[in-house]
């Protein structure tokens, strides 16, 4: 740290100086990053310190909120300072990064990165029961999640590993022998978009050789 300065814990904050403070984030991927900043800094500044971290450049879908001390979620308003706002209402200084608002189409968003943290988002949603689903849904996209996460099938010797990865919301079942069996349903729709896309390129391929 420049000039050997050393933090100083408060009840709320580490704070480096009376101008100054660092607050933690939470991403849609769990990990939790810190962010310096004025007193006066709002929180739409660090909406773009959190973005410039994920090189995220359509921050307009995005927001930040925090568990208020009726912990209920709430949004930064991110015009305003944002020290005040924790300082008020928020029940800890830890802030929440999130999609805000939603397209009707993914092709509006322009980034691959804009369109992976939507795709952290619904999956958050999904498992935290906040997003409902049929059974068959479920599978489907457990399926896809598993696709997005680990790649293709034909990478893994066997699916044993799904067993220690989150697939469905903790209401579901504590049933082991039916998460069992929805387990390996999700492993066969994981198989599948293999298939497919096989299935895709050898007819995209021979369009082509008989053009």
């Amino acid at each position: 740290m420049p000039f050997g300065l050393k933090l100083r814990r408060t009840r709320r904050y580490n704070v480096l100086s009376k101008n100054c403070f660092v607050t933690r984030i939470r991403l849609l991927d769990s990990n939790v990053i810190e962010c310096t900043l004025s007193v006066e800094s709002t929180g739409q500044e660090c909406l773009e310190a959190v973005a410039q971290r994920l090189e995220l450049r359509e921050t307009h879908y995005f927001g930040l909120w925090f568990l208020s001390k009726n912990q209920q979620a709430r949004w930064v308003e991110l015009e305003k300072p944002l020290k005040k706002q924790l300082d008020k209402f928020a029940n800890e200084p830890l802030l929440f990064f999130g999609v805000m608002f939603y397209v009707p189409s993914v092709s509006r968003l322009q980034q691959e990165v804009t369109r992976y943290q939507y795709y952290l988002q619904v999956k958050k949603d999904v498992l935290d029961g906040r997003l409902r689903s049929s059974l068959e849904q479920g599978i489907r996209l457990a399926g896809l999640a598993v696709q997005a996460d680990f790649g293709d099938y034909n990478q893994f010797e066997s699916h044993d590993f799904l067993r220690e990865y989150v697939l469905f919301p903790m209401d579901w079942t504590q049933d082991e022998a039916v998460l069992e069996e929805l387990t390996q349903k999700v492993a066969q729709e994981h198989r599948n978009h293999r298939i497919i896309m096989e299935m895709t390129y050898t007819l995209v391929f021979s369009s082509w050789e008989s053009s």
